[in-house]
């Protein structure tokens, strides 16, 4: 009797055992808009910048009232359950100044069945200062709660995939504020378009008499690249100019670790001479918006305050290294991904 219980609760055992490894074997069932959602947390996350589009088009003779300016924009997961499961932090700054910050945000997406679209709900630190910097040390937020921020009614941005991008939009006049900086009522017109590698923006900031105030001035929207960061190592020979062999001299003033990125990522070095000399490395990953000229991964030199380039060497546009030597200077710049949310300071 005993027996036959103990065999009887084994076979039960083994049915449930069974039956747990089945349905844990079982795909989960996610919906449309949750895989799109996927793919949106896969591509948002990153740095982008303008650099390219603002350095061609004086060239390219784009009338002054609609050039753009520089934006970089940097976009960090972060862990923040008491704001939702999806949270990005960014930070935003112009004319490649990291101290020029213009926005800090805090993102939170979720998926909007009803509208059939993924929402973007757009969190404003009350006390920004405290966050400066918190993509490279995002401990920065961990205090943050939902009452030290502001959500604007009617600014959240509905984001939609279409082939292989994201468009997203702000509501035909709904995201209305009143700002402090302009002193004055805003109404935000705002749409985006992402892709696997580019962010373009075009968002403008109209009064209520409809008259411009910030954001994009012409029809083209601000067209950001994705960044890769490279980590450079640079040797000066001490008393040497540009143009020298150094033949008889092995001074060198060797620096480890220099941070840059490709879209026109900058780093100076100051020489420990006297007098110090002022050398800087540029990096950009260049395209030709005419021409045939093959696009390249290119490294510039240059002195003192100069604008125009001493050298420069070039590569493959997806290279994953570049270097130069110019006798009197040896560098070498090699892809560092794992440095993304670093910076040169």
């Amino acid at each position: 009797m005993v027996k036959s219980l103990y065999a009887t609760l084994l076979a039960l055992l083994g049915i449930l055992i069974q039956a747990s490894v089945s349905v844990s074997a079982q795909p989960q069932k996610i919906t449309p808009l949750e895989k799109d959602l996927n793919f949106l947390l896969e591509w948002f996350p990153g740095r982008f910048d303008n650099s390219l589009q603002v350095f061609w088009e004086p060239q390219l003779e784009v009338p002054e009232e609609d050039r753009h300016y520089r934006r970089h924009s940097i976009f960090r997961r972060v862990d923040l359950p008491k704001f939702g499961d999806h949270v990005l932090y960014a930070e935003q700054y112009r004319d490649g100044d990291p101290d020029a910050i213009y926005r800090q945000r805090l993102y939170v997406f979720s998926v909007d069945e009803t509208e059939g679209a993924i929402r973007l709900q757009i969190h404003i630190p009350k006390n920004p200062d405290r966050l400066k910097g918190a993509y490279r040390d995002p401990d920065l937020l961990k205090r943050l709660r939902p009452t030290a921020t502001r959500v604007v009614e009617g600014c959240d941005v509905l984001w939609r995939r279409q082939a292989n991008q994201f468009i997203g939009h702000v509501g035909d006049g709904t995201c209305r504020f009143w700002s402090q900086q302009f002193g004055k009522d805003i109404v935000l017109d705002e749409s985006l378009i992402l892709t696997e590698n580019e962010l373009w923006l075009a968002d403008r900031g109209l009064d209520e008499a409809g008259e411009y105030v910030f954001g994009m001035k012409g029809e083209t929207p601000s067209k950001l690249r994705r960044v890769r960061p490279f980590e450079c190592w640079a040797a000066i020979l001490r008393g040497a100019a540009h143009g020298d062999s150094g033949e008889g001299q092995s001074d060198w003033d060797f620096r480890r670790g220099v941070w840059l990125h490709d879209q026109q990522g900058e780093a100076v070095l100051t020489t420990d001479e006297d007098p110090a000399r002022r050398i800087m490395l540029r990096l950009r990953r260049v395209e030709w918006p005419t021409g045939s000229n093959r696009p390249s991964l290119t490294l510039y030199v240059h002195e003192g305050n100069n604008s125009r380039a001493t050298s420069y060497a070039w590569t493959e546009y997806d290279a994953e290294r570049v270097g130069i030597n110019l006798r009197w200077l040896q560098a070498s710049c090699s892809h560092a991904p794992d440095r993304l949310y670093e910076d040169g300071r």
